[in-house]
């Protein structure tokens, strides 16, 4: 056992890379993105990896993400969601979600998923409690009002995933708010919460 954190070097970043199998739709929609200029808003393929063994593990039936862009997230989840599954996906950019539905279609999970397009906290502000798992990656400053969003409609036992923790696309007055934000989710009461160095950084808490 070690507490030293094992730094990622070019070689050890190519093998997390090869033994992080990548679904044929989402290569088909990372080479259609390529060159893209915010073709660095897609889930990181280690993340998009991870929510999918999350969905799985909490059961996969109410799932709610919070920030679709073009829906590579919500086709990381979709495959592992239960036979009854559902994912509720908040965007408020129409294109966005035209692209992403039209991407989920052509991968097959066109009944699985619902985008609703509108500011996310008035969408959220009418959904109701059940959720198995949330994940969060949109507009940086609303992360604590997603976060108290998120603890009340997330089932107890269930998880939220908050993602850029480290900041790494953002200016510098927001990569100090993602820290607040990652420190007040470590010590919110009706949490459990660790930060973990997964792409750009995420919290991963369970709901008490």
């Amino acid at each position: 056992m070690s507490i030293a954190r094992t730094p990622i070097d070019a070689g050890l970043d190519a093998w997390l890379e090869s033994v992080t199998p990548i679904p044929e739709p989402i290569r088909r929609l990372h080479a259609d993105m390529a060159g893209h200029e915010l073709e660095n808003m897609m889930t990181h393929p280690e993340l998009g990896a991870l929510l999918a063994v999350l969905v799985r593990a909490t059961g996969g039936h109410h799932v709610l993400e919070i920030g679709t862009f073009v829906g590579t997230s919500a086709l990381w989840m979709a495959p592992s969601l239960a036979p009854d599954g559902h994912i509720d996906c908040l965007d408020i950019n129409q294109d966005h979600a035209d692209r992403a539905a039209d991407v989920l279609r052509e991968a097959g999970y066109h009944d699985e998923v619902t985008i609703h397009v509108a500011p996310a906290l008035d969408t959220l502000a009418a959904l109701g409690p059940g959720y198995d798992l949330a994940y969060i990656d949109a507009d940086k400053p609303a992360y604590p009002a997603y976060l108290r969003e998120c603890a009340r409609l997330v089932r107890p036992g269930g998880l939220i995933v908050a993602d850029n923790i480290f900041g790494g696309q953002v200016d510098a007055a927001q990569v100090a708010a993602l820290r607040d934000f990652a420190e007040g989710a470590v010590a919110h009461p009706g949490l459990a919460t660790v930060v973990l160095p997964v792409g750009d950084g995420i919290t991963l808490s369970t709901v008490r």
